[in-house]
């Protein structure tokens, strides 16, 4: 399936298709799917294998965007690294800004991230690996350094289109329905089960540990109308976010987010109300321009999330309190 992912015949892309029998999708093998063709894509993008990929801001039109729910936050840098020799190093330049590398594998189980700078030994449960480097410094991408053998050739395997098509669209409606984070995004040491795995990869592949990053995702709304949302500042070690995503999970304008990092407007006792749809009011992402889906909705990311936010406290997910302004 999806063809247009092989790469091309040079001397520095080690990639290959399987040229065995179409695979069949299900519940249970969607997660190596889905994985198994975004490391061939990263690897076409990037020109090769252990290469990385400063990847661009993700584009307001839904269907140049790389996977499901990408965002705003941070500068993003990504590579598939062959990692079978357990001789990869990665060496993350001096900053005094956020900057994490996050580890998945081919089964997409993740790790705890890594944070700062540093030279630092990547591995993982199988052959090849997915690296991202998120930071607020978008320049420390320009000095990664990667030290590794000559890599392995990695195998794209030819998985049947139509049942991965339909699987993936099951996977990201129940991802929109609500999914366990703890157990989607993790691994299989830390709880990670089968279903959630397949349900978070679908809805948000990629997706961090929960002692990283939280994500709170809200019920899907109409988009043409104007909702508001008032928090208490959620206290985040790093920051927070709020991105608004169409009805298949991407975002669709040039304004889709806002982050404590932007200065976001705060109200006179220290709350903050985010709005969606209201054109001209403060902390406000649009909800119709480009969205042809009709419906909207609203994920909130915690950097370093606050033991408030951990415990689940009332008052500390905004998207519980998204209502339409009358």
């Amino acid at each position: 399936m999806k063809k247009t992912i092989l790469l091309a015949a040079a001397a520095a892309v080690t990639a290959t298709v399987a040229h065995a029998e179409s695979i069949t999708v299900t519940e249970e093998n969607f997660p190596q799917a889905y994985t198994n063709l975004r490391f061939a894509a990263i690897i076409e993008k990037a020109g090769g294998i252990n290469t990385f990929l400063k990847m661009p801001v993700p584009s307001s039109d839904p269907a140049e965007q790389f996977v499901v729910r990408m965002n705003r936050d941070t500068a993003y840098s990504t590579s598939v690294f062959d990692v079978s020799s357990r001789e990869v190093y990665i060496t993350i330049p001096e900053t005094d800004k956020y900057v994490t590398t996050q580890i998945i594998d081919e089964n997409h189980e993740t790790q705890r991230m890594i944070y700062g700078p540093g030279r630092y030994n990547i591995t993982a449960k199988t052959d090849f690996a997915f690296v991202i480097v998120r930071t607020l410094d978008p320049d420390l991408r320009d000095n990664l350094v990667v030290e590794a053998p000559e890599p392995q050739e990695f195998i794209i395997q030819d998985w049947e289109e139509a049942s991965f098509e339909e699987i993936e669209v099951k996977g990201n409606a129940d991802f929109s329905d609500g999914y366990h984070q703890a157990t989607a995004y993790s691994n299989v040491e830390s709880g990670q089960t089968s279903y959630m795995n397949y349900v978070g990869a679908a809805g948000g592949w990629g997706g961090a540990m929960v002692l990283d990053n939280i994500y709170q995702t809200s019920p899907y709304f109409d988009a043409d109308a104007c909702y508001e949302t008032t928090f208490v500042d959620p206290e985040a070690e790093y920051f927070w976010s709020a991105t608004v995503y169409n009805a298949d999970g991407y975002m669709f304008n040039d304004v889709a987010n806002v982050s404590s990092e932007m200065d976001p407007e705060q109200n006179a006792d220290g709350t903050f109300t985010l709005r969606f749809g209201c054109a001209g009011m403060p902390n406000n992402i649009p909800t119709v321009e480009g969205n042809t889906t009709g419906k909207f909705n609203v994920l909130m990311r915690h950097y370093g999330p606050s033991q408030m936010v951990s415990d689940g406290e009332y008052g500390y997910n905004m998207t519980q309190f998204i209502r339409k302004v009358e």
